[in-house]
């Protein structure tokens, strides 16, 4: 292991440290607080001496080897795997933000920064709720339990860098909202649209005999419209948020009648027959209503702000240098090769 990430959860491990990592595509498993001296072990094993992987990557100095980064790029799995891109492209990409996370690691250790047991815990458990919610049918390679493990470490410690040391007490100021709100005053006061749900179907006879089911069960519309429709939708219940107008006509004069929680007939239109459920009227948003909003929008792309600048300072200063012919795909990323 790197001298400087090996003394960074060194200290950790002292401390009885334990981070995170952002969702990753699991097989469902069972998240736990293992214990500091497994971690230590494990920690102290991922030594670059001992690693008989080829060193990818020299920064700042460091090697940093192939094992490293293919841990990485498995936490990062359920990112790429529906992803269209190439894979050189795709891999990349994902060293150039590998060699990121690991420039900003190194300056956490170096502020000596840390997170909380608290923060720890809290993300263990988002980690652990996210995993048995989302399934666990994904034919995916996924890391092992003390890979995983590592990755939560230099993720949250990532994290914890940025929040402590680059965005320090970021806030949005009233004029900022005022102003921000006054810039999309119509897009907030002209709002005229609907929440509908939607099931649609290439078949008329099917489409006949879901609606006469919805009929007989409102209540049921989301459930048949993710058993059924055909339309992007139905992963969410057939709920979309259409703009008065932005419909074709047909479907527009279907629903524009509609009381809320009534269900139109069938429709039928270019891209099939249709059945809608109108949930709910979206009505003007004054200031008070959206204020929340604005102020969360804000704060956000504030703080992406100054990561980005960061960022920017931390690779313009380092000594980075790759190796292309040991990478095993075309590297097309930001950084110079050998």
């Amino acid at each position: 292991m790197n001298p400087i990430i090996k003394r960074q959860l060194g200290d950790s491990c002292k401390m009885g440290i334990w981070i995170r990592v952002r969702p990753l595509a699991l097989v469902a498993v069972t998240i736990a607080v293992v214990s500091v001296t497994g971690a230590c072990r494990y920690f102290g094993a991922d030594s670059g001496a001992n690693d008989p992987t080829p060193v990818i990557v020299e920064l700042n100095g460091s090697s940093l080897h192939a094992s490293a980064f293919d841990r990485f790029v498995k936490a990062r799995l359920s990112d790429i795997a529906s992803s269209q891109l190439d894979i050189d492209l795709q891999r990349s990409s994902l060293l150039d933000e590998f060699i990121l996370r690991q420039l900003v690691v190194r300056e956490a250790q170096n502020e000596n920064i840390v997170p909380t047991d608290e923060e720890i815990s809290r993300e263990l458990e988002s980690q652990y709720k996210q995993t048995t919610t989302e399934g666990s049918d994904q034919n995916q390679t996924v890391l092992q339990s003390a890979e995983r493990r590592f990755e939560i470490g230099e993720d949250l410690l990532t994290m914890t860098f940025y929040n402590k040391k680059v965005l320090g007490n970021v806030q949005v100021t009233p004029a900022e909202v005022d102003a921000d709100y006054a810039t999309r005053r119509t897009e907030y006061e002209g709002r005229n649209g609907f929440y509908v749900r939607e099931i649609r179907v290439f078949e008329d006879a099917e489409a006949q005999q879901l609606y006469r089911q919805v009929i007989a069960k409102p209540e049921d519309f989301a459930v048949l419209a993710k058993e059924h429709s055909d339309a992007p939708t139905a992963a969410r219940g057939g709920l979309i948020y259409y703009e008065a107008d932005q419909l074709p006509p047909a479907l527009q004069q279907a629903i524009t009648p509609l009381k809320i929680g009534s269900i139109s007939r069938v429709v039928k239109s270019n891209f099939g027959y249709h059945i809608f459920k109108l949930e709910q009227r979206a009505e003007p948003l004054s200031l008070e209503k959206v204020k929340q909003e604005i102020e969360s929008r804000l704060l956000s792309e504030k703080k992406q702000a100054l990561i980005d600048e960061y960022n920017k300072r931390l690779v313009e200063g380092a000594r980075v240098r790759i190796h292309a012919d040991r990478l095993g795909f075309s590297y097309r990323g930001r950084f110079p090769s050998a």
